[in-house]
């Protein structure tokens, strides 16, 4: 459990933690940093996920891509990351005995990247094939695209994270670097140790990162979310199946009522026992898959379902889906609600056993919010959750005039 945790900052801004999650054997080292598309302008779109990309790419230390994962594989170690509209990721997961050596690599990756030239060209060419991919497959990319029909038409702002193919084309390595020096701030990065750690983590990470510094870095630039007028847009593919998402604006993630918001979703589409779930699948037989696309900023949120269905049943579907939504503040129930929560308890106590998801939390709020709740306080305020608060909300999210759709169809 979550419950002791450490929190410091270095001399240069960067803030840490040191989450000891006793009975593991994993240790994870996630760095966070306040990159993401959601900052980016029209001549930087898609260039907080290429920087991601080339992370692993080369150091002055280890100087191509096959160094570093030759290194990190010798381990039995694994590493990813990711990049999201308000922040990117780097983690390694590996024991507590390569813990020094885990910071170690996490920090040159970060701090003394070449981007090499030849690997520009070459990442550019597998960041093309991971858009079209998205783009052949609307089960993976439609949410995506839906949130780019929500936002799209904001002044700041990628919504579409990887960019598109034409934004990539015209990347090159000056502008990859020039963007890395410009928003790589060290008060905007966070360090998180958990799992298999205990405070000595701390000396190392302090060795490791203590010494950066950038007099180049730049305040992120406000961004003002704008909201396109339009209700709907459908797009036309080479498909069997049709794909939609329904949604409504919501709340942000700094809104107290954000777990009446979650707790919605859950009792919408975020399981098998669901509304949507049971009308679409199991009583109906229209499609393989339903689930949430919602998503919170700092400056908005929507609340939406996403499904793929049978062509000639999309429209009934979508509509379906409306009014579930439009219904949903008179008709919620007790039981739905201790299930919603019941749900969310368990599945959040099981990921509770995994470092990176320890991490990826105690991370996220502190680099958005800049504090750090216990998990159990977190499901505290779940179950705290009255009806009321939801069919409050539901009643004020729920409007007809407000519901955006989007639909792939042949």
């Amino acid at each position: 459990m979550m419950d002791k945790y450490h929190t410091f900052t270095l001399k240069n801004g960067i803030r840490g933690a040191i989450v000891p999650i006793p009975g593991l054997k994993s240790a994870t080292i996630e760095v966070f940093v306040k990159i993401g598309s959601k900052y980016e302008n029209k001549e930087e779109y898609g260039l907080s996920h290429f920087l991601e990309h080339m992370a692993f790419k080369g150091t002055k230390r280890r100087p191509t891509a096959k160094d570093i994962n030759n290194e990190i594989d010798a381990k039995g170690a694994t590493y990813n990351a990711g990049t999201g509209h308000e922040m990117t990721s780097y983690y390694i997961t590996t024991i507590k005995e390569n813990i020094p050596w885990a910071v170690e690599v996490i920090s040159d990756i970060l701090l003394n990247s070449t981007f090499p030239e030849e690997e520009v060209e070459k990442e550019r060419g597998v960041v093309i094939e991971e858009i079209r991919m998205y783009q052949d497959n609307p089960m993976m990319g439609l949410s995506g695209d839906f949130v780019k029909f929500l936002y799209g038409q904001s002044k700041i702002g990628c919504w579409n994270i990887s960019g598109e193919t034409e934004d990539i084309i015209k990347l090159n390595r000056e502008k990859l670097v020039n963007y890395h020096k410009k928003y790589f701030n060290p008060k905007e990065i966070v360090i998180v140790a958990s799992g298999n750690v205990d405070e000595s983590a701390e000396k190392v990470l302090r060795d490791c990162f203590e010494d950066f510094v950038n007099p180049n870095a730049q305040e992120l630039p406000a961004v003002k979310i704008s909201l396109n007028p339009n209700s709907s847009l459908t797009i036309k593919k080479e498909i069997e199946q049709g794909h939609f998402c329904v949604g409504v604006p919501a709340i942000s993630w700094n809104d107290k009522r954000k777990y009446a918001l979650k707790l919605l979703d859950i009792i919408l589409s975020g399981n098998t026992s669901s509304r949507l779930y049971n009308k679409i699948r199991e009583d109906r037989a229209w499609a393989y898959y339903v689930f949430p696309v919602t998503d919170s900023f700092k400056e908005a949120g929507f609340l939406g379902v996403q499904s793929g269905v049978k062509l000639d049943k999309l429209d009934e579907a979508k509509e379906l889906s409306i009014q579930e939504m439009l219904n949903l503040a008179d008709t919620l129930n007790e039981d739905e609600l201790k299930r919603a929560k019941e749900f969310l308890m368990g599945k959040t106590q099981l990921a509770m056993d995994r470092t990176d998801f320890i991490s990826g939390y105690v991370g996220e709020k502190l680099l958005l919010e800049n504090r750090v709740d216990s998990i159990l306080i977190e499901l505290n305020r779940y179950s705290k959750t009255e009806l009321k608060e939801l069919k409050d909300l539901s009643k004020e999210i729920f409007i007809k005039e407000q519901i955006k759709s989007l639909s792939v169809i042949r």
